[in-house]
């Protein structure tokens, strides 16, 4: 067997025993070209390299996928990151317990593996019913240009503001906040952040810059930030990825539990 291929197997069967997740995209349409991708669970890789994925939804791939179709896949563990071109074999049910089966793809063993350097994370979604604390928030003082708005508002540029988490990923966050109509200009894109977390499954809070590269009005009256992390130390950000990372997949059972009334 080639051996970027084994490295590529091999990235999977982690993932598949890590209840993981891949980038699929059409290989005759890479993201990189304009392309839609879709993050999926890994659900099982038999000894012949035959991957079972989760069905992409429509809604991210654009099309509903069909048998033949080439999929490039997208499959990181740590440093290594390799994507294998693989054809859709078809669809399936597969089984994750005794009583819950889930629509499911199967692939081919990869016809060609070569290196993907874009970095991506799963992001997930924090649903109703999964209790997370609030996450601290503030400007971070060397963001002259926030603080000098902050204090054109009327506000104390060094306030903590709690905030709701709606979203994390190994990369970054989404937070909805609550403020004044006159606040919402404070919190902009390009804006630097301190951040305190208390998140579930790390063993201590979460201590972090990070900057808004997107905010937006929620329809009740909350600013959405979509934040991305700043990292100054690569071990550091290994370390941090690898927790949110399995974080996500943490959040992802319970919401599984969740809609199957566990």
């Amino acid at each position: 067997m080639d051996y970027d291929a084994k490295n590529w197997l091999d990235n999977v069967r982690t993932l598949a025993a890590e209840n993981g997740s891949v980038r699929v995209c059409l290989s005759s349409k890479p993201v990189e070209e304009g392309g839609r991708a879709a993050r999926v669970r890994v659900l099982g890789l038999s000894g012949d390299g035959v991957t079972i994925i989760e069905e992409p939804r429509v809604h991210d791939m654009g099309t509903r996928l069909r048998p033949g179709d080439e999929l490039d896949v997208l499959a990181v563990q740590r440093q290594t990151r390799l994507v294998g071109r693989c054809q859709v074999n078809g669809y399936i049910r597969h089984s994750l317990s005794e009583t819950v089966r889930v629509d499911a793809l199967q692939l081919s063993p990869p016809v060609k593996v070569f290196s993907g350097q874009l970095r991506d994370f799963y992001r997930a979604p924090v649903s109703a019913g999964v209790e997370v604390e609030s996450v601290l928030l503030k400007i971070d003082p060397v963001d002259e240009a926030t603080v000098q708005r902050a204090r054109l508002a009327g506000m104390d540029p060094g306030k903590k503001h709690n905030a709701r988490l709606v979203n994390i990923s190994g990369g970054g966050v989404g937070l909805a906040i609550l403020v004044d109509k006159a606040l919402n200009p404070v919190f902009a894109v390009g804006s630097i952040c301190a951040l305190h977390a208390e998140l579930p499954t790390l063993k201590k809070p979460l201590e972090i810059k990070a900057r808004i590269v997107h905010a937006e009005k929620l329809n009740n009256g909350d600013l959405y930030l979509g934040m991305a992390f700043i990292f100054d130390d690569p071990a550091v950000q290994e370390h941090i990825e690898d927790q949110l990372q399995r974080l996500s997949v943490w959040l992802q059972r319970r919401m599984l539990r969740k809609e199957h009334g566990g």
